[in-house]
């Protein structure tokens, strides 16, 4: 799957609203690397400010929850942010990559057919 910039700052983008975290709308992620450190930083604030937030954050994007349990446990906590992060962006590239799949699987309208579309 390629990675867009646009992709990349979209997700930033959800992340931060979920997490009610005021990023500049001027922010620009141009790496995955970028966008995964960006997310740590959101991590990092709401574990400090609001962890129930960051739990429901983690629970809509559908983290698996044992995998996250599995490597904070084998990490130093203050990796936790880091590695938190890259779950949080692996779920959403999984996502993006599903979607992706279903819709070259859709049968595309015939042109002549369009006209009985809902």
């Amino acid at each position: 799957m390629t990675i867009t910039t646009h992709w990349m700052e979209t997700t930033l983008a959800d992340i931060a609203e979920k997490g009610d975290v005021d990023i500049k709308a001027t922010t620009m992620v141009t790496s995955l690397d970028e966008l995964i450190s960006k997310v740590a930083e959101i991590i990092s604030h709401l574990l400090d400010r609001n962890f129930e937030k960051l739990l429901w954050i983690l629970y809509r994007v559908d983290v698996d929850e044992e995998k996250a349990k599995h490597l904070l446990s084998s990490h130093m906590p203050d990796q936790a942010p880091h590695i938190l992060a890259e779950l949080v962006v692996n779920r959403q590239l999984k996502k993006e990559e599903l979607k992706k799949q279903f819709n070259v699987h859709q049968n595309p309208v015939d042109e002549a057919d369009s006209d009985l579309m809902l």
